[in-house]
Parts: C-alpha cells; sequence; structure tokens
C-alpha cells in the first residue's frame, strides 16, 4: 500500500481557480482518483466521494476543524461540543437526529411549503420593480433568514440579525484563525437569541417549529440542552448557505434564457432546474472527514486522523456520470443525484428545506418576472464553498 506523502500535490490558490473552478477540479480528476493539498488529502473521483460521505471510518471533521481555529473554551466551544456536528455515527447522533428528521424530513417540511411560498411572497413584493437592486439584501439573506423568523416565531424585523450573524458564524470553514474571534461574537449574541426565543415561546407555545422541539424536549425526545443546540444549529448552517444557494440558482438560471423561460411557463421544470444548478455550481464544493483508523482509500493508506475532503466540484463534472458536464441540462437523469447534501446519517437535515426555499424563490421569480435582468454579479470559490459576493438585477415583467 502506498503512502500519502506520493500523492500527486494540488493547490486552490490560484485566480485561474477562483474563476474557473469546476473544470479545473474535472481536470485533476481525469488524472488522479486522489490527491492531497495543504488541508489534507482530496478525494476527486465520483465513486470514491460518495464512498467516503458513508464511510463508517471516517468522521466528522469539526473537532479537528476547532482546534485549527483555535477556538477558545466558553460557551462557543460547547455549544460545538454538545452539537450533531461534533459526533460520529453511533447511538448519540442517531438521537439527536430522530426528532429532526421526523419534523424535518421530506414529508414532515411539506407541512411548511404554504408558508415557506408566503414568506417568499411576502419578500419579493417587497422589491422595487423595473430598477437594478442588491437582490443579495432584498431577496437572498430576507428568504431564509425570515423562514427562521417563521419557525421561532419572531418578528420578521430580525430577519437582518439572523442572516448577519449566519453569515458570520459560517467563516468557520475558512479555517482562519484570524476569524476566530468575530465568530466567536456572533455565535454569542445568536445563543442569546435563542435564549430568548425559547423562553418565549414557552410563555406563548404555537404551531411552528421551535414550539414542536419544545414540546419534543418535553415529551423526553430530546434533552433540553438538544433543543437548545438545534435551534442554534438551524440558524448557524441554513441561512448562509441557502442564502448563497438562491443567488447560485438566480444568476445560472437568469444568464440562460431560454432556460428561465421555459420554467416560467412550466413550473414543473423548476425542481429539475434548481437540481440541475446544484449540480453544475455546488454551493459546497467539498465536506471534511477526518479518518478514525488507517484507512486505504484507491490504494494509499491514510493515516488515523488525516483530514479527508470529498470534492463535490470534481465528482459533480464526471463525465461518466453525468455526460457533458459542462452543459446545463433540464433533461438530464435524475440518477445520480447530486451529492451537495452528504449522505446517510452524516445527511444535511435541512436539505429538503433548504431546496423548497430555493424553488419556491426561483417559482415565483421566473413566474412574475420573465424578463429578470442582471446587471452585474460575481463569485468567489474556496475549496470549501462557491459564495456569490454580487448580485444586482433589474425585476422586470413582460
Amino acid at each position: 500500500m502506498k503512502s500519502i506523502a506520493e500523492l500527486p500535490e494540488i493547490g486552490f490558490s490560484s485566480e485561474d481557480y477562483d474563476r474557473h473552478p469546476f473544470p479545473i477540479l474535472a481536470d485533476l480528476a481525469s488524472r488522479w482518483k486522489v490527491a492531497r493539498s495543504e488541508r489534507g488529502v482530496e478525494i476527486l473521483d465520483y465513486r470514491q466521494c460518495r464512498k467516503s460521505i458513508v464511510d463508517p471510518r471516517l468522521g466528522s471533521g469539526h473537532p479537528k476543524l476547532m482546534n485549527i481555529l483555535g477556538m477558545p473554551e466558553g460557551q462557543v466551544l460547547d455549544y460545538k461540543r454538545n452539537s450533531i456536528s461534533y459526533h460520529n455515527r453511533g447511538e448519540t447522533r442517531r438521537k439527536l437526529r430522530a426528532p429532526v428528521v421526523r419534523l424535518l424530513g421530506e414529508e414532515g417540511c411539506e407541512r411548511f411549503r404554504r408558508d415557506i411560498q408566503q414568506v417568499v411572497a411576502n419578500v419579493v413584493e417587497r422589491v422595487p420593480a423595473d430598477e437594478p437592486v442588491d437582490l443579495i439584501k432584498t431577496i437572498c439573506d430576507p428568504i431564509p433568514s425570515g423562514v427562521y423568523c417563521y419557525w421561532v416565531d419572531a418578528p420578521i424585523d430580525d430577519a437582518e440579525f439572523i442572516a448577519k450573524t449566519s453569515h458570520t458564524v459560517q467563516q468557520v470553514h475558512t479555517r482562519n484563525p484570524e476569524k476566530t474571534a468575530d465568530v466567536v461574537a456572533a455565535f454569542d449574541a445568536m445563543m442569546d437569541y435563542i435564549d430568548e426565543r425559547i423562553a418565549a415561546t414557552r410563555q406563548n407555545p404555537g404551531d411552528n417549529l421551535i414550539s414542536d422541539m419544545i414540546r419534543s424536549a418535553d415529551a423526553g425526545e430530546i434533552s433540553e440542552n438538544d433543543l437548545y443546540t438545534w435551534m442554534v444549529k438551524l440558524v448557524e448552517a441554513n441561512t448562509d448557505n441557502t442564502s448563497h444557494q438562491i443567488a447560485i440558482a438566480i444568476i445560472e438560471l437568469v444568464s440562460r434564457p431560454e432556460v428561465w423561460a421555459r420554467i416560467g411557463k412550466d413550473p414543473a421544470l423548476v425542481r429539475v432546474a434548481v437540481a440541475e444548478t446544484m449540480r453544475i455550481r455546488p454551493r459546497s464544493i467539498s465536506t471534511s472527514r477526518t479518518a478514525l483508523q488507517d484507512v486505504e482509500v484507491d490504494g494509499y493508506l491514510v493515516p488515523s486522523g488525516t483530514s479527508v475532503f470529498a470534492n463535490f466540484g470534481a465528482a459533480h463534472w464526471d463525465p461518466e456520470f453525468y455526460p457533458e458536464p459542462e452543459q446545463f441540462r433540464l433533461d438530464r437523469p435524475e440518477r445520480p443525484a447530486h451529492l451537495n447534501f452528504g449522505g446517510g446519517t452524516f445527511s444535511c437535515l435541512g436539505r429538503f428545506t433548504a431546496t423548497m426555499e430555493v424553488e419556491e424563490t426561483i417559482a415565483l421569480l421566473a413566474r412574475k418576472f420573465p424578463n429578470l435582468r442582471i446587471v452585474n454579479s460575481g463569485y468567489s470559490h474556496s475549496p470549501m464553498f462557491t459564495s456569490v459576493t454580487e448580485l444586482t438585477a433589474v425585476l422586470a415583467g413582460s
């Protein structure tokens, strides 16, 4: 078995990567199934990526990430240690997932669809038409943060705070210790907010997610600490990622006028259009794991403790599984599915609501604004994420 020191070395810091990451990743994957970088072992092959995200020998990369960031002792690190991100496969993770799977699984989240549609409609209604507007500030951020306000029975005016703190805490994934102080401050503010929302809901429960979670805690299905941790986790992960995914979908679909016109006339195409967008330009370019024991990957010995990254950005452009991967196709088969939300017990628990928010936003915009025009847009790409840095557009109807 070969050493990982023999793996070809790749990097992500070039300007070419930032501009065109997916063709570059696809080219690397055409040469090597596995490589290495300064952050760890990089899996580029579709089959190996799928295998790695469900491999029980590969655990959460979060504990190592906290060490890299130099996260100080305190309530933020305590929260991380208690959250599902810190737990590997096993009974603890299963018990943590169970009530949230029931409430936010594919069937459970359908009861939120009309409410999500209403949030989307209310947000879009406030955006000026026929003049250039910043869609990140007026649509992409307010929709997922507005949905979270609905979940916790909070005033919609809180949406700006939710979006700001979610964007900030996601900077943990920069792996940059210079961001740690800002991340801790944002988490502290978010945690105080969740304490207030739980206390307010206990006084006045209703038909919303936080009330359902409180009832799960009262029934002994989850602990009080798990209740608090989940309400923090949902705002931490959902708002930032969903905002970027909405923005990505708008750019990718509007930049293809024939696709935008088709989905505006046929809402049944929205689901496949969003799925193809998540394939061709995924928000999550890679996901991290840590080897819990010595693991063999494609003939290489990956020692215990090594960081391992499944590169979805490469896997999604594998021509064996996605013929002509650089082409956006509304008729692309549903299988294999994109890997953005992981898999198995490590699958994203917010994937159905996040996808629903993107779909409902695109459905409304395409129907109401067939001539929506992008004035300026921009992307940046890290090894972990696609981020939308700018999105100015004119909402134009017929």
